[in-house]
């Protein structure tokens, strides 16, 4: 953030090799460690003309999918930015837009590489990492390959959402969402909302029917309602 207030270019990344305060959403702890997870910022500034930074998270979310993919895991997205394998989390995204410019935005992502010996167990039972996540017979690309294949596919998939904004992409954002016409529950927003999802809108919120009528919710945490 000190770097893009800065003036830094677009495109700037930085990566750390361990992190003493790492946080994701709602200010939770992010656990890393130097051997066992990738954490990375990448500053992307986006033209004036672009609808950044509406439902930027969820193009995000979709562009580690789909490198994911290509390294060979299956995976799905979480409203709005989580990566889930086997319904367990595998990476999460941190977004925050630079100080009186909205259009310049810092992208935190963290990704389990391999889940720490010592990750605490209430942790551990809802993680999943990347080691685990590919096909028996595959090893591990290099923490190097798995940083080029993410940014190569988050500055494709960025590129493409400043010319023609999220919509493009809603339908396969849907395709690949995790809690899709399922029963959920959405907590942390501006109330709790139960009910069945529907997708997103064009502008990235969720689409939640409740008591016949579709409600739109902006933010919150979204969990399975158990039967």
């Amino acid at each position: 953030m000190h770097h893009a207030e800065a003036g830094a270019t677009s495109g700037m990344v930085v990566v750390a090799d361990s992190q003493s305060a790492g946080r994701g959403r709602r200010n939770r702890q992010w656990i890393s460690s130097p051997l066992d997870s990738l954490t990375f910022s990448l500053l992307w500034r986006f033209p004036g003309h672009s609808n950044a930074p509406e439902a930027l998270s969820l193009v995000v979310g979709l562009a580690l999918q789909r490198a994911l993919q290509a390294l060979g895991a299956t995976t799905t997205v979480k409203w709005p930015n989580d990566i889930l394998c086997a319904s367990r989390k595998l990476a999460g995204v941190l977004i925050e837009t630079q100080p009186g410019d909205i259009k310049s935005a810092v992208i935190g992502i963290g990704l389990n590489l391999r889940l720490p010996p010592d990750m605490p167990d209430e942790i551990a039972r809802n993680a999943i990492a990347l080691d685990e996540a590919l096909p028996a017979a595959s090893a591990t690309p290099a923490k190097e390959v798995v940083t080029a294949t993410l940014l190569s596919h988050l500055s494709a998939m960025l590129s493409h959402y400043e010319t023609q904004g999220f919509a493009s992409l809603r339908h396969e954002w849907q395709m690949r969402h995790a809690f899709d016409g399922r029963e959920v529950v959405v907590t942390g927003g501006s109330g709790d909302v139960a009910g069945i999802c529907e997708g997103v809108s064009d502008t990235g919120e969720l689409l939640v029917r409740s008591g016949g009528v579709v409600r739109r919710v902006l933010s919150g945490d979204v969990s399975l309602r158990l039967a």
